[in-house]
């Protein structure tokens, strides 16, 4: 951290997800001064009027703009290269031009990047050299911090572990693969499997709402707890993925730590409970220890913390 910090140093971070679209103010010290939130924008105009909208609601000097996006990002020049799914409308924007204001600094970077910043600069990864995060929700995303540096990859996009292939003949994903950890543990996989149940007539506890909507994940996990046999076979061959998924990711980069963040890792013990056992006895051998898996700091808001800590870095306030 440097030295000559200004007093009351304060950046926006914005995290644009599949289903919600975050933003806060950030302190230096990682701290949410305030948060915003709506269901993710399906235009550049809808963006461009929401982060307008955060930035006229800070009060005193802003050092710049932080975004963290899904899909693949260049972080150089923040353009957004790839993002098949629901964000596609932002497939060769360039963030900077397109939330940029009154010559304010903006960085960009992948979401699940920005997240592990957050570790790195405030949270669990504080510290570590070797640290895996995976970002579990309507997607799965993924970041890895390598001997002390984030990977990025060739082309920008490593560590896109939710398109991980685990089953060759199994459903097609956004990212034109077949089997993707993403089609076989996130929300929008574990609700349509739940959903099967019903419409196969199976045992469930849960039904489809009056206006035909299927169960959330949340309501999955609770129906499991309280007994649900289709909510147990959903999650349990779901975790079977999750758990092949984790062992082939810790033999890879055999990492201090491995973090859970995004809106499914506020399942909390119910999450970690069923990994920790048979992840440690899949890797026991090789790496000769178990390895800590725990959940991000801030539960929903480490991706718009870590956007800011692009800021922050970027002015060399912070360093990783």
């Amino acid at each position: 951290m440097s030295e000559t910090q200004p007093a009351g140093a304060v950046a926006i971070g914005v995290d644009v997800g599949a289903t919600v679209i975050k933003a806060g103010l950030v302190g230096l010290d990682g701290e949410l001064l305030a948060s915003f939130r709506e269901h993710s924008p399906r235009t550049t105009s809808a963006l461009r009027d929401f982060v307008c909208s955060v930035r006229g609601k800070a009060t005193g000097a802003v050092l710049g703009i932080g975004i963290g996006c899904k899909g693949v990002i260049d972080a150089a020049t923040t353009r957004v290269n790839s993002l098949p799914g629901d964000l596609n409308f932002l497939e060769g924007c360039t963030l900077r031009e397109l939330a940029g204001m009154d010559g304010l600094l903006v960085v960009a970077d992948n979401d699940a990047r920005t997240a592990l910043v957050a570790e790195v600069l405030w949270g669990a990864a504080q510290g570590r050299h070797n640290v895996v995060l995976l970002t579990l929700g309507t997607g799965v995303g993924g970041a890895a911090l390598v001997n002390g540096m984030i990977l990025r990859g060739f082309s920008g996009a490593a560590c896109h572990f939710g398109h991980m292939t685990l089953d060759m003949r199994g459903g097609l994903c956004i990212c034109g693969n077949y089997g993707c950890l993403e089609t076989c543990f996130s929300s929008r996989a574990i609700e349509s499997s739940y959903s099967a149940h019903i419409h196969r007539a199976s045992p469930t506890l849960l039904s489809l709402d009056s206006d035909g909507r299927i169960p959330t994940t949340e309501a999955v996990f609770q129906a499991a707890a309280d007994g649900d046999p289709s909510a147990r076979r959903v999650l349990d061959l779901a975790f079977e993925s999750l758990t092949a998924a984790l062992v082939s990711l810790l033999h890879i980069f055999d990492p201090e730590l491995l973090i859970f963040g995004g809106n499914i890792a506020a399942a909390g013990p119910q999450l970690l409970a069923p990994l920790h056992e048979e992840v440690g006895r899949r890797t026991r051998v090789l790496l000769g220890r178990k390895v800590p898996i725990v959940l991000q700091s801030t539960i929903g808001y480490g991706g718009v913390a870590g956007a800011a800590g692009l800021v922050f870095l970027q002015q060399q306030l912070l360093t990783i």
